[in-house]
């Protein structure tokens, strides 16, 4: 599979040609899992994933300054690494930042600080858009309900 030609000047800008870059692939990976563990867990509160989101913004910037020592073309699993690690960076931020506005507990998003469901604000689809500073921006969109009305889940009743 051919790489468009902005892809490869990307790949090669970023990462293969760069030098001088300080950060560990598998460090800044281990803060990442370690940030998501501790704030964004299921049981979480506003506090924490307001952190979360700052700390994982952190690593995102962390993450432009890191190391390949593998600048070879042919099967390059460092350079897989650290492309996997920017989608995964980018997905934890989303979901905290996600998780901070979602005021409300609902399955397994349960809000120490707001224990009670919220259909009437948070009955809705995330939609998640880059702001002009690379941080997450959430908007909503309705939920065109069907055949099931939602209701809440009731476990050992």
């Amino acid at each position: 599979m051919a790489l468009a030609l902005d892809e490869q000047a990307y790949l090669e800008d970023h990462f293969l040609r760069k030098t001088g870059g300080h950060e560990s692939i598998a460090l800044l990976r281990e803060d990442m899992q370690k940030i998501m563990e501790d704030c964004a867990g299921i049981y979480r509160s506003g506090k924490s994933l307001a952190g979360a989101a700052d700390k994982l913004h952190e690593l995102k910037e962390r993450f432009q300054d890191i190391r390949l020592d593998d600048c070879g073309h042919m099967f390059n699993t460092e350079l897989i690494a650290a492309l996997e690690l920017g989608c995964m960076l980018d997905v934890a931020e989303t979901m905290a930042q996600c998780a901070t506005e979602r005021r409300e507990s609902r399955g397994a998003h349960q809000r120490t600080d707001h224990p009670a469901r919220d259909d009437e604000k948070f009955l809705a689809h995330s939609m998640v858009y880059q702001d002009t500073n690379g941080r997450p921006r959430v908007e909503y969109l309705p939920v065109t309900i069907t055949r099931w009305a939602p209701a809440e889940r009731v476990y050992g009743k």
